[in-house]
């Protein structure tokens, strides 16, 4: 960006000579974009004729899949690792005064706060929750938090919505006690800027899946792995947004500031980072909702609660279960947005003046400690299970019915799916020569992104073949493929429709936000309702998670075309369909790369979390070794999925800044 924009500045052109140099750019641009399609087909052609080659010459050394000598070896090697943690967990140093303590801090701190929780009872959780949510975000977000609370009661699963709560309240004050910080860092140093720029990067590529071996290796199954697994993962936007925030702040005021004498203590406390509050809190929402979707996932090591139901229901195929739990975390999700999105905002109760500054937070101390003493004396602690009310038996019964409705059709849809798409491409991949492989994915790369992004891919590629899971991480790349593919094609016909009428765009709107509020754990439960367990529910679940971030950046990009592009094009009588295909398209072309890479990345996500339902692959991988304590293996997929995203991510981002 700064070499691009560096070079007009020495070059002081008589003005009948930037004309030509103008339109030069464009057209080289505009024929190298046209040839970019021929070159990826060229690409594919030479892949499927290797593969066509290792069918008819049989399998060889040299044709055939990728060696799984070195793969074994780690696989073994780190099958060590874990067997001397295990058997030295309580002996070594770097377990019994670092690790350890670690984790039995964690696991008590979440235990406290459940506790906590517990003791205060369902009534003084609820009083507390409606005037925290009140002073911190207004009346008008108390309705979707009593709501909350009512599921909670209702379904039957308050005591499990209280353990996820606590997990989450634990993971989110570890993830801004360390994110924070380093946002304020980063934002008034470029230095460290640039060096956790990568790093953020790198943990924002990694799907959730990915951290959960490390953590259990570290910390054993439980609540602290649990914790830990969720604050790592929730850090990226506490560091991201607050760094914005200080760089943010008008520099008008921090010159001030400093030209009266003020320290850099002084200015961050005194000027940038009340100035930088609203920006911050955004942070902190978008930290509680990463910390809420992986809270879920991590049911998987042990973590309990309301994603632990979710898991336990689906894993029985028990649709209405599943369905209660998943309305329960998903109304905790949508609470936790709206009270901090309206904290954000300013919408909450404000200081009272004078004395009641004090009066108004002891009364409703008060109220709080009231509530809770009655149902202590009222031996009313627990939610009354004359209270409760499922909703399992009809929502199964409601399912059969659709079963025996549309089930046939979406068996069949399903079967088709698999035969002619996901089999034969996932035949492709894993059958050609393992070196040709690589090299196609160097030359997507090539083509797509430049020489740097090939090496990349291709060596992330590779990479999953020196893990020894090869054969896996090519089957849950030919998923991640099909599903991009039917995401990209309807998300951009979807944000095309919506740029093109504002009234789609404000009913999709709501739609969208509500989508991506809710935890991706939750998409799979519609999708086995549908399909039943396998490879089909896991790519729909994927679909339709990665939706709302394509149709959006989509619509946004197609909006952002200058307005003087567009009157330039109808004056000169560009009909509906020019006016899309060679001035809104191309110009909002950076948006659209944008889009099919957080689309892509985001099914990489799902697809993976769709072992839970029978996917298989590498998601299946670290779930196996999970369960049943084979680390090398556990670890092995963990790592190729991260692989997989790095090549993915360099692939799709494109030449963005060469439009």
């Amino acid at each position: 960006m700064s070499a691009t924009s560096a070079r007009p500045a020495p070059a002081p052109a008589p003005p009948a000579a930037a004309p030509p140099a103008k339109a030069a750019g464009p057209s080289g641009a505009a024929a190298l974009a046209r040839s970019r399609p021929v070159q990826a087909l060229a690409v594919a052609a030479v892949l499927l004729a290797g593969f066509a080659a290792a069918r008819v010459l049989g399998p060889s050394a040299w044709l055939g899949p990728f060696p799984d000598t070195a793969g074994q070896w780690l696989i073994a090697r780190l099958d060590g690792v874990y067997a001397w943690i295990v058997a030295n967990r309580n002996t070594s140093p770097l377990f019994l005064y670092g690790f350890n303590y670690v984790s039995v801090g964690l696991g008590s701190a979440v235990v406290l706060v459940n506790q906590a929780l517990t003791f205060l009872a369902w009534p003084g959780v609820v009083v507390l929750g409606t005037l925290a949510t009140w002073r911190a975000a207004g009346w008008r977000t108390v309705p979707v938090v009593l709501a909350a609370f009512a599921v909670f009661g209702l379904a039957g699963l308050w005591a499990e919505a209280m353990t996820t709560l606590a997990l989450i309240i634990t993971s989110v004050l570890i993830a801004l006690v360390a994110g924070v910080p380093l946002g304020i860092l980063a934002g008034r140093s470029d230095g460290f800027d640039r060096l956790m720029r990568p790093v953020l990067d790198f943990m924002q590529i990694m799907p959730a899946f990915a951290y959960l071996m490390p953590m259990v290796l570290l910390f054993g199954i439980g609540n602290p792995a649990a914790a830990v697994a969720t604050a790592v993962y929730a850090i990226p936007p506490a560091v991201r947004i607050t760094a914005l925030a200080i760089r943010g702040v008008d520099a008008g005021a921090v010159e001030a500031t400093t030209s009266l004498g003020s320290t850099p203590w002084q200015l961050l406390t005194k000027v940038q980072l009340p100035l930088a509050r609203r920006t911050i809190l955004l942070g902190v929402n978008q930290t509680i909702m990463l910390a809420v979707s992986m809270v879920v996932i991590a049911s998987v090591i042990g973590a309990g609660g309301l994603g632990d139901a979710i898991y336990q229901a689906l894993s029985k195929v028990n649709v209405g279960q599943a369905v209660e739990a998943g309305l329960a975390i998903v109304l905790l999700a949508i609470a936790l947005d709206r009270v901090t999105g309206a904290a954000g905002n300013g919408e909450g109760t404000g200081t009272a003046p004078g004395r009641r500054r004090l009066l108004v937070p002891a009364a409703g101390l008060a109220a709080v400690a009231a509530a809770t003493a009655a149902a202590h004396a009222l031996d009313a602690t627990a939610w009354p299970d004359g209270w409760s009310v499922t909703v399992a038996a009809p929502v199964n019964a409601a399912n059969d019915a659709v079963q025996a409705a549309i089930g046939g059709a979406t068996a069949a849809s399903g079967d088709l799916l698999l035969q002619w798409v996901l089999n034969p491409l996932s035949a492709v991949l894993t059958g050609s020569p393992w070196w040709l492989v690589v090299l196609a994915a160097a030359g997507f790369g090539a083509v797509f992104a430049g020489w740097r992004a090939a090496v990349a891919s291709g060596a992330a590629i590779a990479a999953t073949g020196l893990l020894g899971v090869w054969d896996n991480s090519m089957d849950t790349l030919s998923q991640v493929l099909v599903a991009a593919a039917v995401t990209i094609a309807i998300g951009v016909l979807i944000g095309i429709l919506a740029a093109r009428s504002d009234v789609l765009a404000a009913v999709l709107r709501p739609v969208l936000d509500a989508m991506q509020t809710l935890p991706p754990f939750v998409y799979l439960i519609p999708a086995v309702a549908l399909f039943g367990i396998g490879r089909v529910p896991a790519l729909a679940a994927a679909v339709i998670f990665a939706l709302p971030p394509v149709i959006r950046l989509v619509n946004d990009g197609i909006r952002g075309v200058p307005a003087g592009a567009v009157e330039a094009a109808v004056s000169q009588g560009s009909t509906g369909a020019q006016l899309l295909t060679k001035v809104r398209l191309p110009l909002a072309r950076s948006s659209l790369l944008l889009a099919v890479n957080q689309g892509i990345m985001m099914v990489l996500a799902m697809v993976v979390m769709g072992a839970l339902v029978g996917a298989g692959s590498l998601g299946y991988d670290v779930v196996f070794g999970l369960k049943q304590n084979q680390l090398g293996l556990g670890l092995t997929s963990g790592l190729a999925i991260v692989c997989l995203g790095l090549a993915l991510d360099r692939v799709t981002q494109g030449r963005r800044s060469h439009g």
